[in-house]
């Protein structure tokens, strides 16, 4: 399935089996068999609207041609129907100023109504009320056209003047509807019994079996039968009535009108009867292809981690036959890209971390010119070589390295490894990146909703806890110090040695066996210990580095005017001044209450600067490189 290119939209638009609201007209509500989808804007057309011709010469305005619009900029009201909309594309004419919708143009309204269903007058269409108000829903706009009983004095909407105040109803055929306003819906629960949108100012309602419907859904009912292969080989029949099920396509629950099969008892929901065939989702890394269902398993979704009954629709990966993802899941704004992949060639990808040589060298992709050797744990380097990724500082830890004569570069095992799922030393099962759902970090115990964590332990720690290094150094102590996961186990108070104040030790902190002293790992670290040190970021006259400190250099903060004993400040270098910062608070504090608007906006560029200059290769690009999008 191609997707087709028309000239009122940018993107490749799909066949739709149905649309209930149009790009071309919009909240016109209900159903039109037959449209089209773009899966990325999530925009629906109906097919007249979607196959529109570029100019058009209309009989409510003679005067001038009307123009195809796509992208109008501020409101637009349609003059026909006088609805408002922000992403709609319309007729225009430049010199009158006048806006149609495109199915407004091409079905314009009768001048007279001789048998109106809402009034028992004729009407006749009146395009300059002062004063407009619509006599049946009580809405009104100057930006449109209305039908008046000159008899009684009455308006009209032109959508409302073919609406009679009771209907027979196809849907439910038992009893007459009679329209009412939202005040008196109070017998039902608030929601159109065919769609399940929330009904609006006006709806129609049998009392006697409390059904409720929208306006839309009666201008337009779904379809009562439909046979779309994509979704089920046998015809689907709607039932309107409220009904517990389960959608065969999605396994999600459902309280009301699904489409069903008589053979075979399958039941789905009207949103999921054209879900796409094939799409990428940014949690893994090949192709997935929609399943009507599974082979019989135990299988857990690739993004929620919760388990897929196999009986119920699902996408899977043909690549790696152990991959699958729920319906829902796979369609969430925050993982597919809204494109429909079927019959567009796959091509080639290559997104692993690295590449396995031999059991020594790795080809990673960050340093794809030179293999990568690794380096044991266990070799004391002295903190003297820094991990490219995330900046700190090697000592005893295993790490890559790349002893060319032209490049220096080191990474961190557990940096080169960090990808969509990490198996970190604080916690016996496989951890999983999860952007969806806020929990504590088991390090710092502040809430995220990005961290790697295991659903069926209920731990999670985020993603600058996930990269502290296993051992570093202070120069506060002579020895290597231990960062300390045990946190529960241990009793008693402890106080930081570095800045003299408690350490809650329901989180991670450092230790030092051998002087049996205790660490914030803020102290430890500092703000600035992921700069690369000795890059300079410079505009225009600033310029801006990482200085690290030791007992014999230790600069007073120009703002909070302590000499902390943080391992690396900020040097600010500019015009008739030079200044140290020696935390993000006081980075910021400094350009909100110290700096003037040109300057502000010169420190603003520095900063945004920083980034990119100082974190080297940083662990953000290792997590997006790696297939984690956060």
């Amino acid at each position: 399935m191609h997707g087709i290119k028309l000239p009122t939209h940018k993107h490749p638009l799909y066949p739709a089996p149905w649309v209930s609201r149009c790009e071309g007209c919009p909240r016109r509500g209900g159903y039109v068999k037959d449209g089209y989808r773009c899966y990325e804007c999530a925009f629906f057309f109906h097919k007249e609207c979607a196959e529109a011709t570029l100019e058009i010469h209309h009989p409510s305005h003679h005067a001038h041609p009307l123009s195809l619009v796509l992208e109008w900029p501020g409101p637009k009201y349609c003059k026909l129907c006088g609805e408002f909309s922000l992403n709609n594309i319309y007729y225009h004419c430049s010199i009158c100023d006048f806006v149609f919708h495109t199915a407004c143009a091409k079905n314009p309204p009768p001048n007279v109504i001789e048998y109106p269903k809402a009034h028992e007058h004729s009407l006749v269409i009146e395009k300059d009320l002062y004063h407009p108000r619509c006599n049946f829903c009580g809405g009104g706009s100057r930006d449109m056209y209305y039908y008046r009983c000159s008899l009684c004095s009455l308006n009209f909407e032109i959508r409302c003047s073919m609406l009679a105040l009771e209907i027979d109803y196809p849907y439910h055929p038992k009893h007459p509807l009679k329209i009412l306003t939202k005040e008196e819906h109070h017998f039902s629960d608030g929601k159109c019994l065919i769609c399940g949108e929330e009904l609006r100012l006006k709806f129609y309602h049998c009392s006697i079996c409390k059904f409720s419907v929208d306006v839309g859904c009666v201008r337009d009912p779904p379809p009562l039968t439909i046979l779309f292969p994509k979704a089920h080989e046998h015809q689907l029949s709607l039932t309107p009535r409220k009904i517990s099920f389960d959608c065969d396509a999605c396994g999600m629950a459902g309280d009301r009108s699904p489409y069903s099969c008589q053979q075979c008892y399958f039941m789905i929901h009207q949103s999921c009867i054209d879900l796409p065939e094939i799409i990428n989702v940014n949690c893994h890394e090949h192709r997935l292809s929609r399943r009507l269902h599974l082979s019989p398993g135990s299988w857990v979704c690739g993004f929620c981690r919760k388990n897929v009954d196999w009986s119920y629709g699902a996408y899977s990966c043909s690549t790696c036959p152990n991959y699958v993802i729920h319906s829902k899941c796979a369609i969430r704004d925050d993982v597919w890209d809204k494109l429909e992949l079927k019959g567009i060639p796959e091509e080639p990808q290559d997104i692993e971390p690295f590449k396995v040589i031999d059991e020594n060298l790795i080809c990673h992709f960050s340093h794809k010119e030179h293999y990568l050797q690794l380096n044991e744990e266990g070799i004391i380097s002295g903190g003297s070589i820094r991990c490219e990724a995330c900046v700190l500082p090697i000592y005893s830890q295993a790490f890559y390295s790349c002893y060319t004569d032209f490049q220096y570069f080191s990474i961190d095992v557990k940096c080169a490894m960090l990808s969509e799922s990490i198996i970190h030393e604080s916690h016996p099962c496989t951890l999983y990146y999860n952007n969806n759902t806020y929990m504590e970090c088991a390090s710092c115990n502040k809430r995220d909703c990005q961290l790697f964590s295991c659903d069926d332990c209920s731990f999670g720690i985020d993603k600058r806890c996930a990269t502290l290094p296993k051992t570093t150094q202070h120069w506060y102590d002579e020895h290597l110090i231990f960062l300390c996961y045990n946190k529960n186990k241990r009793g008693g108070e402890y106080w930081c040695d570095i800045c003299e104040e408690q350490i809650d030790t329901m989180i991670w902190f450092y230790t030092c066996d051998s002087c049996c002293v205790t660490f914030h790992t803020e102290c430890v670290l500092g703000d600035f210990s992921r700069f690369m040190p000795g890059r300079i970021v410079t505009n225009r006259n600033w310029g801006i580095k990482a200085m690290q400190t030791s007992p014999d250099f230790l600069p007073r903060c120009y703002i909070c005017h302590t000499r902390r004993a943080v391992p690396f400040v900020l040097n600010l270098c500019i015009p008739q001044n030079n200044v140290f910062i020696c935390s993000l608070e006081c980075l910021i504090t400094m350009k909100l209450h110290h700096l003037g608007k040109t300057v502000a906006s010169r420190f603003e560029l520095a900063t945004a600067a920083v980034a990119s200059v100082f974190l080297g290769f940083g662990s953000l690009f290792l997590l997006l490189a790696s297939g984690v999008y956060v």
